[in-house]
C-alpha cells in the first residue's frame, strides 16, 4: 500500500521538509473576485539539497507553479497555486500533489472554499452556531485518514455572527486534539481561520473511525454545543522492510460479502464472518467499524494466531434502513502491512 518507501535513501516527510501549511481555505469568494492564488512555502531540514521534480493538480481548474532550483538544506522554496474560479458559484476542495526528491512518499496540498455569485450575509452561510456568536458551515470537521503516531491537519471558515467581537478559548477533551483560531477576538461580523490538528502519537490510542471533541470557551462563557473532528485511524508500517512484510499477519475472508436478497422491513439477520490469519505473525483486529443496520455483536481487539480463524458475529437490522437497495460496509481495522483495512460488505434489498 501507500505506506511503503519508494526506493532506498528516502526517507518521510516531517525529516525532510516543513511546510507553513498544506491546507489552505480562500473562505468565501465571489465569481467576480476572478482568480485567486496562495503559496504554500516549505523549508528544507534536512542535510542534502532537495528538488520539486513535479506538482500535479487534481483539476485543470487549478494550476501549480514551484521553485524549480534546488533547496538547500535551511532554504526555502514554494509551490504557488492558483484556483482559476471559472466554474461559477460551487464550494470547491482540490488536491495538489507534490514530487519532492527525498520524500519517500507525494506530499499532498489541499485548497479549498466556496464561490458565491453575490455577496451574503454571514448569517446564511454559517448555519450550525456555537453559544450564538459563532458559526460553522459544518458540525463536525474532518482530518480524514492518517496513521498511528501521525499529526494530520486541516483549517476551517468560521464567522462571528454576532453584534460585537468574541474572545474564544478553545479546550480540547484529548490531548490528541489542538485547535487555534485567527485573528482572536474574531471581529463582529467578520470571518476566522481556525487550524485543528489530531496529532495520533499524543493521548489514547484510538483506532479506525474517531471522534474527538472541544468545547469554546466564548467571552467567558462555555458554550453548550462542542465541535467535533473525525479522523480515519490505521496502523503505522512505515519504515518496515519487505522482509518483515512478507512475515506479517495477513487477514483473509473467504467470502467478503452477504447478499441478503430481498428482505422484509422489520426482518433481523445473524451473521459469522470468519477472518482467517494466513500470514506468519499473530493477527491483530485493532476495530470493527460498522454502517448503519449492522451491529458488531463480538468484541474488539482480537488476537489472531497463524493460520488459526477469528469468528465476528454481526446482526443485520433492516428495520434501521430506508426501504430500497442497499449496500453497508464493515471495516476491520488490523496491523496488517498488506490489509490495514478491511472491508465486509452487506447488500439487498428492504421492502415493506
Amino acid at each position: 500500500g501507500e505506506c511503503l518507501a519508494q526506493g532506498s535513501g528516502t526517507q518521510s516527510e516531517e525529516k525532510v521538509v516543513s511546510f507553513n501549511e498544506k491546507v489552505h481555505d480562500f473562505g468565501d469568494i465571489l465569481v467576480s473576485d476572478k482568480s485567486v492564488s496562495c503559496v504554500f512555502v516549505f523549508t528544507n531540514i534536512s542535510d542534502k539539497p532537495v528538488v520539486v521534480h513535479n506538482v500535479v493538480s487534481s483539476c485543470g481548474c487549478t494550476t501549480p507553479e514551484w521553485t524549480k532550483s534546488p533547496v538547500k538544506p535551511g532554504e526555502k522554496g514554494n509551490i504557488k497555486v492558483t484556483f482559476k474560479n471559472d466554474q461559477g458559484a460551487y464550494p470547491f476542495n482540490k488536491s495538489i500533489t507534490a514530487y519532492i526528491s527525498g520524500v519517500n512518499r507525494p506530499v499532498v496540498l489541499k485548497i479549498k472554499g466556496a464561490v458565491y455569485g453575490k455577496k451574503m450575509p454571514v448569517k446564511e452561510i454559517y448555519t450550525n452556531t456555537i453559544g450564538g456568536v459563532l458559526g460553522f458551515k459544518e458540525k463536525s470537521l474532518l482530518v480524514g485518514n492518517t496513521y498511528q503516531g501521525k499529526a494530520k491537519s486541516d483549517v476551517a471558515t468560521i464567522a462571528n455572527i454576532s453584534k460585537k467581537a468574541a474572545k474564544v478559548e478553545i479546550v480540547s477533551d484529548n490531548p490528541a486534539l489542538t485547535m487555534a483560531m485567527t485573528p482572536n477576538p474574531v471581529p463582529a461580523g467578520e470571518k476566522a481561520s481556525l487550524s485543528y490538528t489530531v496529532n495520533t502519537a499524543l493521548g489514547p490510542k484510538l483506532w479506525g473511525a474517531s471522534e474527538y471533541t472541544a468545547r469554546f470557551v466564548i467571552d467567558g462563557v462555555e458554550a453548550s454545543e462542542k465541535i467535533t473532528v473525525h479522523a480515519i485511524i490505521a496502523d503505522n508500517f512505515e519504515g518496515w522492510t519487505q522482509s518483515q512484510i512478507g512475515k506479517a499477519a495477513v487477514p483473509t475472508i473467504e467470502v467478503g460479502y452477504l447478499e441478503l436478497g430481498t428482505i422484509a422491513n422489520n426482518s433481523t439477520h445473524s451473521h459469522t464472518i470468519a477472518i482467517k490469519n494466513t500470514g506468519k505473525s499473530n493477527l491483530t483486529i485493532y476495530k470493527a467499524d460498522a454502517e448503519e443496520g449492522i451491529t458488531v455483536l463480538t468484541p474488539c481487539p482480537l488476537n489472531v494466531a497463524p493460520g488459526k480463524t477469528a469468528n465476528v458475529r454481526i446482526k443485520f437490522e433492516a428495520s434501521s434502513l430506508p426501504v430500497g437497495e442497499f449496500v453497508k460496509i464493515l471495516t476491520f481495522t488490523t496491523n496488517s502491512p498488506t490489509r490495514p483495512r478491511l472491508d465486509f460488505f452487506v447488500n439487498g434489498t428492504i421492502e415493506k
